[in-house]
């Protein structure tokens, strides 16, 4: 019986409670909040995305030049023990 008063009283809670009217500016106030917002210029997004594609080039050129040195030494050494001995077995 308590339980049953106790769910009574909660769902009889929000009788008697008006709806909230909305300010008629409102909608105006919002829109003039959101263009007074600063946004990125156009130039700035595309010197960030041309300075991130610079970076992505310059180490992708590193990475081939490191692999042609690893390569070259590779090759100098072998030349230089056959050179020693002038054996290739």
């Amino acid at each position: 019986m308590e339980k049953e008063q106790w769910i009574q009283k909660i769902m009889s809670s929000t009788n008697g409670m008006t709806t909230v009217e909305p300010n008629d500016n409102l909608l105006s106030t919002i829109q003039k909040k959101i263009q007074q917002q600063n946004k990125v210029s156009p130039k700035t997004v595309w010197m960030t995305a041309a300075s991130i594609a610079a970076l992505i080039a310059i180490n992708i050129f590193l990475l081939g030049n490191q692999n042609k040195q690893k390569d070259n030494t590779t090759a100098i050494y072998f030349e230089n023990t056959v050179n020693q001995s002038n054996q290739l077995y």
